[in-house]
Formats: C-alpha cells, sequence, structure tokens
C-alpha cells in the first residue's frame, strides 16, 4: 500500500519512518508544509505551499494524493488529525484517524477529561475552577502537545495571569510523582491487544528523549481498558500519567496517534505505525511482544544534502577503511551505497602487506572495489588518480589530502567528514 506521512518532519513523522521504511508491505511517502527533516529522510517528498489551517489544505492534499496514487494518510501532528478526521469523506485516501468525534475529544483536555469523567473514570486529576484554595497547582493549555506551555503555578498572582490570558487552560491538581507513557495497540475493531508501560526518564521540548520500559501495576491496566471502552480507538494510542502525592496515578492526555517515543516499545517487537495501518485496512493481526532490559536515548542528529556529483572514489585502507583493528561500518554502509549506485570505488594504499589478504581476513569483498592499486614505491597517490573523472578522495592521512586537493583538484575528505556522504533516505 501506498502510505502518506503528514507532517513527515515532526518527531512523530521521523518514528514512523523509522517504523515503516524497510516495511515490503508499505510504499512510503512524506510531505510537510514547511521546510523540515523530512526532506532528509524520505527518499519521495515533497513540501505542499499550505498548511492544515487553510482552506486549500484538504484540496492539495487530494492533489498529491491522487498524483502519487495514495492509499492512506499516517497523520504526524495532532491537529492533522483532527483536521483529517473532520474531512474524512472528503479525502482522496483513507486517514489513519479516529471518528471526529473522538478526534475533537482527545485534541481539547478539558474535553478528554469531562468525557472520561462523565463516564465514572476516577483516574482524572481534580480539576480548579477559578482560583485555586491552595498551591501549587498545574497549568497546560486544553489544545497543546507535548509539555508546551505547561508550568507549575504557585501562586495566585500566576494563576490569574493565565486566566486573563485568552488561552484556554486545564488547571488541575499538581501531581508531584513519576511520569509514564504507555503505549497502546487497538485491532480494528477497537479492541485492547497491548499496553507497554514506559518511564519518560529525561524530557527535552515535551519529548521523551531517554526512556525504558516499565512494570506498572493493574490500575494501570485498568486505565487502559477504561479508555479502550470509551474511545475505541484502532490502531495506535497511548496515554501519559503522573503519580499525585500519594502515588496513585492520575491522567495528563490520551492521544489517538503514534508516539514519538515508540521506537522503543517498537524495538520490543510491536510496530505501531505498520499495525495502524492494518488496523484501519481492516486486517486482522496480533502482537507478538518482548520483554528484556532496555533503554532508548535521543538526540540531535545530522544529516547532509551535498551537492557533489561523483562517479568515482578513490579509498585509503589504513586508519580509514580499518581503524584499530575494527572495520569503519560508517564506510562498509558507504560501500554499498556506491555498489548500488553503480560509483565505482578504488582502493588506494600504502598497505605493509598484501592488501587482499587483509580485505579477505577482515571479511571484506574484494568485488566492492572496481580496482586495488597498491603503492609500493612511494609514489604520491595524487599520480594514480584519473583527472578526467568525476571522483572524490578519502583518507585519514592530511598530507595525502592535501596533495591530491593541490595536485588533482578534486573534493577530499578525513574519516570524521564522510558521513555527509551517507543517503539515509528511504
Amino acid at each position: 500500500m501506498k502510505v502518506l506521512v503528514f507532517p513527515c518532519g515532526s518527531e512523530i513523522g521521523l518514528e514512523i519512518h523509522a517504523a515503516l521504511k524497510y516495511s515490503k508491505a508499505v510504499q512510503l511517502y512524506g510531505a510537510s508544509s514547511v521546510a523540515d527533516h523530512g526532506e532528509f529522510v524520505y527518499r519521495r517528498y515533497r513540501q505542499m505551499n499550505v498548511d492544515v489551517r487553510s482552506t486549500h489544505f484538504i484540496q492539495q492534499l487530494n492533489a498529491l494524493c491522487r498524483e502519487w496514487g495514495i492509499d492512506m494518510i499516517l497523520p504526524a501532528h495532532d491537529s492533522v488529525i483532527l483536521k483529517l478526521a473532520e474531512c474524512r469523506e472528503q479525502l482522496a485516501a483513507t486517514p489513519v484517524v479516529p471518528n471526529a468525534e473522538v478526534a475533537g475529544i482527545c485534541r481539547n483536555k478539558n474535553l478528554t477529561y469531562a468525557r472520561l469523567s462523565g463516564a465514572g473514570c476516577d483516574f482524572v486529576p481534580n480539576s480548579i475552577q477559578g482560583l485555586a484554595s491552595a498551591y501549587p497547582i498545574f497549568a497546560k493549555p486544553a489544545v497543546g502537545q507535548g509539555s508546551q506551555g505547561a508550568e507549575r503555578v504557585d501562586d495566585r498572582q500566576r494563576h490569574q495571569q493565565l486566566l486573563d490570558s485568552g488561552t484556554e487552560y486545564v488547571f488541575s491538581e499538581y501531581l508531584p510523582g513519576a511520569e509514564y507513557t504507555v503505549d497502546c495497540i487497538g485491532d480494528a475493531k477497537g479492541s485492547l491487544l497491548h499496553w507497554a508501560p514506559r518511564e519518560r526518564t529525561r524530557v527535552k521540548s515535551g519529548i521523551s528523549v531517554r526512556t525504558r520500559p516499565a512494570l506498572l501495576g493493574a490500575a494501570v491496566q485498568q486505565m487502559a481498558e477504561e479508555i479502550t471502552r470509551i474511545f475505541r480507538f484502532k490502531g495506535a494510542w497511548f496515554f501519559q500519567i503522573k503519580a499525585d502525592a500519594e502515588g496513585r496515578f492520575k491522567l495528563l492526555e490520551v492521544a489517538p496517534r503514534i508516539a514519538g517515543s515508540m521506537g522503543l516499545s517498537r524495538n520490543l517487537g510491536i510496530n505501531y505505525p505498520l499495525l495502524s495501518l492494518y488496523a484501519h485496512a481492516g486486517l486482522p493481526f496480533a502482537v507478538l511482544p518482548q520483554v528484556y532490559p532496555i533503554e532508548m536515548d535521543r538526540a540531535l542528529q545530522s544529516r547532509f544534502k551535498v551537492g557533489l556529483e561523483y562517479d568515482a572514489v578513490y579509498l585509503d585502507l589504513d586508519d580509514t577503511l580499518i581503524i584499530d583493528g575494527q572495520v569503519n561500518s560508517l564506510l562498509m554502509a558507504l560501500l554499498y551505497q556506491w555498489a548500488g549506485r553503480g560509483v565505482d570505488v578504488i582502493l588506494i594504499t600504502r598497505h605493509a602487506s598484501c592488501p587482499r589478504a587483509t580485505l579477505a581476513y577482515y571479511r571484506i569483498s574484494e568485488q566492492l572495489f572496481s580496482e586495488i592499486i597498491h603503492i609500493v614505491d612511494g609514489s604520491p597517490k595524487s599520480r594514480l588518480i584519473e583527472t578526467a573523472r568525476a571522483a572524490l578522495f578519502i583518507d585519514d592521512s592530511y598530507r595525502e589530502r592535501l596533495d591530491v586537493s593541490q595536485k588533482v583538484g578534486i573534493a577530499v575528505f578525513d574519516v570524521d567528514a564522510v558521513e555527509q556522504l551517507l543517503d539515509w533516505r528511504a
């Protein structure tokens, strides 16, 4: 099936890409309304000139779906979920979203709390109407995501400022305990198949950038079952909880979507984006969760667009392809990337012994190289590079790089700079 992710450069969109890029069942497409990181990871990518708030959004989204033959749309932002749910009947592809009523309730935390409280759920935090009788309390925009705009309110003055701000807030009891996310998956009928709690060990900009599985008790399982009973979510969804002063878990939010850090649970055996597609396609599936110690930590990762055109790479062996007795795994990935694209790789080395024997020792196939040049007479490498070719030169030696740069005039790279040549798009 052809699947469009929008906006594909959000943290949610990047997790969806990681989950689906190798799936034989999915051909993945990405689009965003602004320039974002999706351009560096989605091979099939388009930047639209309209965002979800525009009256022309659905029209342009449909045009893109028809152009690419999209079957399903996976939203990667809370506001997009609501928009697609409200416009379901107008869409040229199937949106992976709940119905409009449920999407609207989940988009506003006041509505979420009211719906759950009205259904008799006792895990909704105590809400505060008007000014509080005691502080601290907790405040968070009713419509938002992550922890954006959330704060602990310590006095009446700040509370009044937020009341007068013109923004709708959720004001509730302050929860001082540990915070968790519970990843959930529902089947095509909206029945809960699995719930997987994880601790939000380190949070940055509302995103759990360090997380690990947590063993939580029957009370949290009951919360998952109660939320399922009320909302009947198909596919992936999650809820966040925090402990009160007495250690009882209270709800923070419910979201009918992929979470940016679901990669932890995915690596334990449940591919949430893929199973969401199955659920919304009405297909049966089962889950096979695994349990073992694992922890995930996330940080900024650099990816590059490089305006170099080349059909040959001259590559050193010692301290470049082989470093401290270990194969350079990044360069190995590049060797296979170049092989797939028809780029000739010429191994050019002053290796003390037979380079072919060393390649065999490290289990590196000679077939990855179009030529192996073994220099034994002290000749400069620049003399052996074909000047008529569009080539790159990779060598750990500054002296060699300087000579090739000056004599041949091609781009030269130390080992630390080859990361820019790897194409991550899929």
